[in-house]
């Protein structure tokens, strides 16, 4: 039995030597799903203490938050606004030793195109939706056969990738990603700093996309993710003939906790900087971000818009064919369990049913906003008091003036407080007129010792 076992032994171990991608910076490795021993890789928290609190801090300044029920706090940068803005256009591509990593020119980009995923809400317009692990980037490639069009759209919320199988080119079938969804760029101008103006309008991408294929694998290989797409060789040769050979680089990853830690990806020399909240962050948060508005549960453009119901078919059987969803494929991402419990504006607390993040009570929390309506009910008090002091005051000069109070011009709540201080100030004891027969006491006690004066002089004169 035991002459058996040896070969068995090192048929399994080539096996699993053609399922690990090479590391090598000049390849890449379409059309593989990853699959690797769990136990090589152990979820721990020593990545940092990081948590959402960064997104929803950092965030803040450059968009709104929206709170889906599907998807719990969604994130819209202000420009996402326009009808023609897309996720993953206003950058460029590099590869790296992690695969093809987007370089964003736009400020949110160190958040929203390595952390979490992509949805077009209808009537919205394009939200992210907040994860807890970095990546290259996010995205289903699909390139033509010809080598002249290349194309990525943003991954759906419902992808995820494990150590025990990667994300592969069946993923727009899976996620039922459509043709709109997608980004498509010549391979000449893989080159450019930005592709905004060069991208095909999203009209054109039905011609197009039919003659693709899907080339995406995202994987795990050392207990990072990396972005496998387009070969790398082929892409340098298109880019060379133009007179721009792509440079390669390595990943030099900083992870930053400082509140105020300038994020940023750009490159120096041969390395990639990366300066990042941790690569894996705690799936908690100590605070809720400003809701904008409640979406409730809405409708999701995945990308058919626009195409007629015979050719939304057509288009699905063709994705089908070319990569069929493998018969054990990962588990859509649903709700998981999360650590705060974000409070819906106007509504009960309710336990958010947010990508990763599932946020339970926390008295931190609760405190805070306890301490928060305090200090705006102080304030709302003190106003009050103020204002009624000065209407007091009105009221005082007005009763020293022959007119009546203006009860009737106070507003509702105060007419009750106006009437009272003037009958009060009526049964007062009123200072005389200027021209009263009534003299100042002053004036009197003047008076009164002139004639104790005169008295005494008399009685002095008797004697």
């Amino acid at each position: 039995m035991n002459k058996h076992i040896v070969p068995f032994v090192c048929v399994a171990s080539t096996f699993a030597q053609t399922l690990v991608p090479s590391q090598s910076v000049g390849s890449s490795k379409p059309d593989q799903v990853f699959y690797q021993d769990s136990e090589m890789y152990v979820e721990t928290t020593s990545h940092g203490a990081g948590t959402y609190d960064v997104f929803y801090n950092r965030l803040a300044p450059e968009g709104r938050w929206f709170y889906d029920d599907n998807y719990g706090y969604v994130f819209q940068p202000t420009i996402a606004v326009s009808e023609f803005w897309r996720p993953y256009s206003d950058g460029h591509w590099v590869w790296t030793d992690r695969g093809w990593t987007w370089v964003s020119n736009e400020n949110f980009g160190w958040a929203t195109y390595h952390y979490g995923r992509w949805i077009r809400v209808s009537g919205i317009g394009w939200v992210w939706i907040p994860g807890n692990e970095w990546a290259p980037a996010w995205v289903s490639w699909r390139q033509t056969d010809d080598d002249s069009y290349c194309g990525w759209a943003p991954l759906p919320p419902e992808a995820i990738v494990s150590v025990s199988a990667g994300i592969s080119s069946w993923c727009d079938n899976r996620y039922d990603i459509g043709p709109a969804a997608f980004t498509f760029v010549r391979f000449s101008d893989f080159w450019r700093p930005s592709y905004r103006g060069y991208y095909l309008p999203p009209e054109q991408n039905l011609t197009v996309i039919n003659r693709t294929k899907n080339i995406t694998n995202i994987i795990y290989n050392n207990n990072v993710i990396n972005n496998y797409g387009p070969q790398y060789r082929r892409v340098s040769q298109i880019t060379s003939a133009q007179g721009h050979p792509l440079q390669t680089y390595q990943v030099n990853y900083a992870a930053q906790t400082q509140r105020n830690a300038a994020f940023k990806t750009a490159a120096q020399g041969n390395q990639l900087n990366v300066v990042a909240p941790p690569q894996k962050l705690n799936t908690v948060a100590t605070m809720h971000p400003r809701v904008a508005k409640q979406l409730g549960k809405a409708p999701v453009q995945r990308g058919w818009q626009d195409i007629q119901p015979a050719q939304q078919q057509q288009l699905r059987q063709f994705f089908t064919k070319q990569a069929p969803v493998l018969s054990d494929p990962p588990a859509k991402l649903t709700a998981q369990k999360q650590k705060i419990e974000p409070q819906k504006p106007n509504t009960p607390v309710q336990v958010a049913k947010a990508q990763e993040v599932h946020i339970v009570p926390n008295n931190a929390v609760t405190r805070q906003h306890q301490l928060e309506q305090e200090r705006i009910q102080h304030a709302h008090n003190a106003q009050a008091a103020r204002q009624e002091q000065i209407q007091y005051q009105q009221v005082t000069h007005h009763a020293t003036q022959p007119r009546a109070v203006p009860v009737q011009s106070a507003q509702p709540h105060q007419a009750t407080v106006y009437h009272a201080l003037a009958q009060e100030h009526a049964h007062a004891p009123q200072p005389p007129h200027p021209h009263s027969e009534h003299r100042p006491n002053d004036e009197q006690h003047h008076e009164n010792s002139k004639d104790k004066k005169e008295k005494k002089n008399f009685h002095a004169d008797q004697r």
